[in-house]
C-alpha cells in the first residue's frame, strides 16, 4: 500500500483521514495542519504547528528504540506529582 500523499510505501500503520490513506510521517503533517488551523485560523498557524509537529515526532522516535522508556525530565519521578 502507497501513501497518497508522498507515494512511497507505507511501512507501519496507515494513518486513515476521511479521504485519504497516509503514512506515518504524511500523517503527522495532516493532524500538525489541522491542530494548527484549529487553534490559530490561518493556513500559516496551520504550516508551522505541522513542522513542529513532524519535526516533534522525528526527535521522539528516532530518540528511542522499541521498549525503550521516554526521556524522563529533571526532577521527574514517573510519578507525575513532582512531590
Amino acid at each position: 500500500m502507497r501513501c497518497e500523499q508522498c507515494q512511497r510505501p507505507i511501512q507501519g500503520p496507515p494513518v486513515r483521514t476521511a479521504t485519504r490513506v497516509l503514512c506515518q510521517d504524511c500523517g503527522d503533517a495532516f493532524t500538525g495542519f489541522a491542530a494548527g488551523v484549529l487553534a490559530g485560523g490561518t493556513v500559516g498557524d496551520g504550516i508551522a504547528t505541522s513542522g513542529w509537529f513532524r519535526a516533534l515526532r522525528r526527535r521522539r522516535d528516532d530518540g528511542r528504540r522499541d521498549g525503550d522508556q521516554p526521556d524522563r525530565g529533571p526532577g521527574d519521578r514517573g510519578d507525575h506529582g513532582g512531590r
